[in-house]
């Protein structure tokens, strides 16, 4: 959810107008210590990955100087469909496959296919439900394209509750009805592999010629704020990387996740929605300051979740509501998760301001083992309070003290409030071209 850092962004502009060729020896005098940087990934890289060879810095450079720009952790990403690298990166195909193979290993496993990409891609869920629970765990990633991280972090989750033989492991696959998406955004995530590393929003085509894509995470309905044709506000235009849309759930992406989440919604129990960077641990709200009704629950999983990245990293996270610990954001998905779905809903924000977006791939254990211990931590004390009552205790007194029939009223309320504004918006156009004319 971070913005890129002013040289990253020069980058970009500089690789991106058109200057298709810079000499290495430029480039490293240019900028020293990001080159530096980047070498020392290589060959440490080089040291620990007998699959992956590099036989001078000439290839590594390559990636400096080519017209589309990508960044250097592209070409250590796995793009072989016949196998999942957990260890490393991977493109959308190999964790398509994975998630396809997992389904025919395990009989309690099944993936669903909720909808399609505008590039056609599958908009894909993992179940997991051993014991044929109710209680929902819903995790999802890689709503922003670039935070690759992310989908390392969801896939392992995968791979330590099906494969690990360990207590934890056995109590949340007893336990739980788990569905997993580790990629929302699939065409703006293999835009990321081939293209543009840096890319952030889907890949559908907007109003305005050559600027694509929608920000999905600024698309769901609650505190959603519209884009106005003839506005002339270009911060959140169409070429922003932060877009909205003219109206809320207009991708195919945050319809189909939508989707899932509506039909899912009386038995969902607890929901992250993983992002990169930071070290937050956020909640509801980011369109404004204020603080949840069941701001003493989440205050409960907070502290919960606080102790466990103590004790498993000695760093302190920060956790908070999205707007008083990271910035103001309208439409935002744990915003509309928390308001329409479930009481216990999560923003995690993973990765330190070092590393940004480009974590090397030696530094995933650290993610994925930091955040395997915090969900593990946080789904304890979950069970514990469905078995004592105090779950629904809590959701009954706290959370908006409204029943979930009059929640979807409020929704179908709020869509049509939205769809009003909207032809408002279109018969205010149509009077200003008609006076102009």
């Amino acid at each position: 959810m971070s913005a890129p850092t002013p040289i990253r962004q020069f980058l970009l502009l500089f690789f991106l107008s058109g200057v298709s060729r810079l000499e290495p020896k430029s480039m490293e005098n240019t900028f020293p210590e990001a080159t530096a940087r980047y070498k020392e990934q290589m060959h440490s890289r080089n040291k620990r990955d007998d699959t992956y060879k590099i036989e001078d810095d000439e290839k590594v450079w390559d990636l400096f100087t080519t017209e589309n720009f990508t960044w250097i952790d592209s070409v250590f990403t796995n793009r072989d469909p016949s196998y999942y690298n957990y260890t490393g990166y991977n493109s959308f195909e190999p964790i398509r496959n994975e998630l396809y193979r997992l389904a025919d290993k395990y009989e309690y496993v099944t993936v669903e296919v909720y909808g399609k990409t505008h590039e056609g891609r599958e908009l894909l869920a993992l179940h997991i439900n051993k014991e044929d629970k109710d209680e929902i765990v819903f995790l999802n990633s890689l709503i922003h394209a670039r935070e690759w991280v992310v989908g390392c972090v969801t896939m392992n989750i995968i791979h330590r509750i099906l494969e690990y033989d360990t207590e934890d492991a056995k109590l949340l696959l007893n336990n739980f009805h788990f569905i997993i998406i580790p990629v929302v955004n699939p065409d703006g995530y293999e835009y990321t592999h081939f293209k543009n590393r840096m890319w952030r929003k889907n890949r559908e085509p907007t109003l305005e010629p050559g600027c694509y894509g929608v920000d999905v995470n600024r698309n769901f309905l609650y505190g959603f704020k519209p884009f106005v044709v003839g506005s002339g506000d270009s911060e959140n235009g169409p070429c922003s990387e932060t877009y909205h849309g003219t109206k809320p759930l207009m991708t195919k992406e945050s319809i189909g996740l939508n989707l899932m989440l509506f039909k899912n919604r009386h038995n969902m129990r607890y929901y992250i929605d993983y992002h990169t960077f930071g070290n937050y641990w956020t909640n509801a709200y980011g369109a404004h300051g204020w603080a949840p009704k069941n701001e003493k629950q989440l205050g409960r999983y907070r502290e919960n979740v606080e102790k466990s990245f103590m004790d498993s990293l000695g760093v302190k996270w920060k956790t908070g509501g999205v707007f008083n610990v990271i910035y103001e954001c309208h439409g935002i998905l744990v915003d509309h998760v928390h308001y329409y779905i479930t009481p216990i809903a999560f923003t995690v924000e993973v990765g330190n301001s070092h590393d940004e977006f480009t974590a090397p791939d030696n530094r995933i254990d650290t993610f994925v083992i930091s955040q395997w211990l915090a969900l593990v931590s946080q789904l304890k004390l979950l069970h514990s309070d469905i078995k004592s009552g105090q779950y629904m205790q809590d959701r009954i007194k706290n959370w908006r003290r409204t029943s979930m029939e009059k929640r979807t009223v409020l929704f179908k309320r709020e869509e049509k409030r939205q769809s009003y504004i909207q032809s408002l918006y279109k018969r205010t156009l149509k009077l200003i071209d008609n006076n102009a004319g």
